[in-house]
């Protein structure tokens, strides 16, 4: 590694690398991420930028392993190393994310479908996080051999994080009521959505554990949204346009206890322009609020992304039985069930943060 040159203004380093690639650092930029500008190694800033002075480069020595920059007008020194200098360099050529791109997918994985030993995973550290990871990447993972007890879910959620409570309380019954006023608890058949679009922030992961299941249906069905919407913006540009800028309103209202309500486009976008989040829910999305000019076209792109959903080319399909749990990112993956005529059924379902599993993640992968 060496240094090809320090701005005559002395503001950049330039740096080549053994392999011949180059890399330009601002020295603002270097100067910022000094080590000594930390508690402990690797943790908190201890200063606000506003504190710095305005920085250059006083001068630049380098080995064939590392370059020691030093500053002015405080004279600090920074050694930093070529791994380093590689991770951060040349940040338009490579991805930068805090998590993978996911793993896309449709009706082609029925077939490999797996339910992991619940019980190996609580002594297992590698399949815990090889799990995981697949819940990461695919959107979605699977359990059996759960205890059946009423709230074994809690103990599914401590593999990796916490419970999200919401004003349905730590947890909810998915079962048949009287009278009930969601159709969840009804024996109807549920179309692919995604849950509590009318929040913000959106649980990200839900989970739904099985303790009995004796009826002649009522199977669930996953969808994966963002393989949805990467073909709807390579087929129907214009919709998707319209899908991911469009605010509509979702509310759940309960009369003396809760008005949820928040104003979203029903695809949303990262700043990087990649798919972030589905919103989708025919049960609490509201009259459109949007002008005469547009309503038409975006009706027409909101058909195209609901035949989208449910297109039997994009869903799988899979009977959750006693002791069976699934859990999914409620911001990617909807999910929805088939119709049974007769049998009692009972799931119990919360709801979880995915920063908690992505963290359990890390922490796996960093462990000796």
């Amino acid at each position: 590694m060496t240094i090809t040159a320090v701005d005559h203004d002395r503001t950049w380093l330039n740096v080549e690398f053994s392999d011949g690639t180059r890399s330009r650092f601002l020295a603002t930029w270097l100067r910022d991420n000094v080590g000594a500008g930390r508690h402990r190694k690797e943790g908190q800033r201890t200063f606000d930028i506003n504190t710095l002075p305005a920085v250059t480069i006083a001068g630049a020595q380098h080995t064939a392993e590392a370059v020691t920059v030093s500053f002015e007008p405080e004279g600090v020194d920074e050694c930093f190393d070529e791994e380093w200098f590689r991770r951060y360099g040349n940040a338009d050529d490579h991805e930068i994310g805090v998590v993978p791109s996911p793993r896309l997918w449709g009706a082609e994985l029925q077939g490999s479908l797996r339910f992991e030993d619940y019980p190996s995973l609580l002594d297992d550290t590698d399949r815990l996080r090889a799990w995981l990871t697949h819940v990461r990447d695919d959107g979605f993972g699977l359990l059996e051999n759960v205890p059946t007890e009423e709230e074994s879910i809690f103990d599914a959620v401590d593999l990796f994080g916490y419970v999200r409570e919401t004003n349905y309380g730590r947890l909810f019954d998915v079962r048949v009521e009287d009278d009930p006023a969601n159709l969840a608890f009804t024996n109807l058949r549920i179309g692919m959505h995604t849950d509590n679009p009318y929040r913000d922030p959106v649980p990200g992961l839900q989970l739904l554990h099985c303790l009995v299941n004796e009826s002649d249906g009522g199977d669930n069905q996953l969808c994966d949204g963002f393989a949805v919407a990467a073909r709807i913006r390579d087929d129907h540009p214009d919709a998707f346009e319209l899908l991911t800028t469009q605010p509509v309103r979702f509310r759940f209202l309960e009369e003396g206890s809760a008005d949820l309500q928040t104003r979203v486009p029903l695809i949303e976008l990262d700043p990087m322009g990649e798919v972030k989040s589905i919103r989708y829910n025919s049960r609490s999305i509201q009259a459109f609020e949007m002008p005469s000019s547009t309503i038409a076209d975006f009706y027409a792109a909101y058909r195209i992304l609901g035949e989208a959903l449910h297109d039997p080319a994009a869903l799988i399909e899979f009977r959750l039985d006693p002791g069976q749990l699934m859990v999914f990112d409620n911001q990617r993956v909807l999910h929805g069930r088939t119709a049974y005529n007769q049998g009692h059924r009972h799931l119990q379902g919360c709801y979880a943060d995915k920063d908690s599993l992505q963290s359990k993640i890390r922490t796996l992968e960093a462990s000796p």
